[in-house]
């Protein structure tokens, strides 16, 4: 097998992933009660951060395409993910 071939559908299972946590939470959100609510939005933080880190830092749908360079890529998913992480931290810490 090629390894092109290998590769196919590498990232298939990162939007699944998403759709799945997306689902879940908004089934389950509207259901809970406030405390409920906050942790399950800070539960699925985790596979969103794992998706973005996976998606962004190594892509392996573009091997020899080398338009960014490692770092930008680490500073890009780093400025997302605090963003991500301080509008999580204010729901679940707030009111």
């Amino acid at each position: 097998m090629s390894r092109r071939r290998l590769q196919y559908g590498y990232l298939l299972e990162i939007p699944l992933l998403l759709v799945a946590t997306g689902l879940v939470v908004a089934a389950l959100f509207p259901n809970l009660p406030p405390l409920g609510q906050k942790v399950l939005v800070g539960v699925a933080t985790l596979p969103v951060l794992y998706s973005l880190y996976y998606m962004i830092v190594t892509p392996g749908w573009m091997p020899g395409n080398e338009r960014f360079k490692p770092i930008l890529r680490l500073s890009a998913f780093l400025l997302l993910a605090a963003t991500i992480v301080t509008g999580v931290t204010i729901f679940v810490f707030g009111e």
